[in-house]
């Protein structure tokens, strides 16, 4: 089975510090109107290699951790459990700044829907991921540059 790959883009105008510190604290991705809570697993630090946190939402919950970050660059991380079940071995969050001025956010996310109708779902499951990070994406949007 191989792994539905989609993108979720933006661009925010705001400096590139900013635009990563909104994502980078992932309890701002509760501002989209289908994410309900974001919280950290007790005995994680954020955004480390290694730190586990749940998200939950209208898609369903979604234990994640952190795989590697560079500051201003990107976040990634992959899904452990999630209900319904989905495999998400690879997500990531780059900010890029463009010659406009803007931070261009691209989140790309390669998911799979294991069992018999994994292959069926998968293009469903890759449109829902990217309408929901897409959400986030707007919420960031929304929030910083109303500041």
């Amino acid at each position: 089975m191989s792994a539905n790959r989609v993108q979720a883009t933006g661009e925010i105008r705001g400096d590139l510090e900013t635009v990563f510190q909104w994502f980078y604290h992932s309890e701002n991705f509760t501002k989209s109107p289908i994410v309900f809570r974001s919280r950290w697993r007790p005995g994680s630090t954020w955004w480390v290699p290694g730190s586990v946190r749940d998200i939950n939402m209208i898609a369903g919950w979604y234990q994640e951790e952190i795989t590697d970050v560079s500051e201003n660059g990107y976040i990634r991380y992959r899904v452990n459990k999630s209900w319904p079940n989905v495999r998400q071995d690879f997500t990531e969050i780059r900010f890029e700044k463009t010659a406009t001025g803007t931070v261009r956010v691209v989140w790309t996310i390669e998911i799979e829907v294991p069992g018999r109708l994994g292959p069926a779902l998968a293009g469903p499951a890759g449109k829902m991921a990217r309408t929901l990070y897409g959400t986030i994406i707007s919420a960031g949007k929304k929030q910083i540059e109303r500041s």
